[in-house]
């Protein structure tokens, strides 16, 4: 006579049974020190990933320091003053302040403190990259001029008219610059603005506590 398989049912109730068996056979201290080890594993991520959330949005006194002196290198006026100043006759005294921003910008951004703000420290590298662009460029579009040293001219001719496709050149020429300098403008002031609201908030902040 035949002997009935169990059935799948059968099988998987057994099963079922040896593992509830061995988990009863368990003692309930060992369930205790693994439930405590879960729960400090998950407060040590929690409070790993709430520490690195909070160093990146609040500024330390290493950020103001840097920050505070980043803005004291840019004088805005020396690129305004590009907007407004015929491209005939540029003062050199302009054009030095924006080299010097350049070089004071490049020495502090490694001789200082990495910033712990990063949205800070992308706005930095914007502000940066935007005045070396056109501290460099200048030199390349703008020549002494004949009648004073101390002034340049961006007009590389010295017609009384120009025909059309100097006007042309003439034109592009100027656009290229102003985009460049309206680029420095924009930078410095989004830097400026987002680094003083940022500080005032911690300000704030701080007297809020207490």
């Amino acid at each position: 006579m035949e002997t009935e398989s169990p059935s799948v049912e059968q099988v998987v109730g057994q099963q079922s049974n040896w593992v509830l068996d061995l988990i009863g056979s368990i003692p309930t201290e060992i369930w205790v020190v693994v439930a405590t080890a879960i729960v400090g594993v998950i407060g040590w991520f929690g409070r790993t990933a709430f520490d690195a959330w909070n160093k990146s949005r609040l500024p330390f006194k290493q950020d103001r320091s840097r920050y505070e002196a980043m803005i004291a290198c840019v004088d805005p006026l020396h690129f305004h003053y590009l907007k407004q100043t015929p491209m005939d006759a540029i003062g050199n005294l302009s054009l030095d302040g924006i080299d010097n921003a350049c070089e004071q910008l490049s020495q502090l951004a490694v001789g200082k403190p990495s910033y712990l703000h990063k949205k800070l420290a992308t706005k930095e590298k914007d502000l940066l990259s935007s005045v070396a662009d056109l501290a460099e460029f200048l030199p390349t579009q703008l020549y002494p001029h004949r009648a004073n040293a101390k002034l340049f001219t961006m007009y590389w001719d010295n017609f009384d008219e120009w025909d059309d496709d100097q006007q042309r050149r003439a034109a592009a020429k100027q656009q290229e610059i102003m985009s460049k300098v309206d680029a420095a403008i924009s930078a410095f002031e989004t830097y400026r603005d987002y680094g003083n609201k940022l500080f005032a908030d911690r300000l704030v902040k701080e007297k809020s506590d207490g």
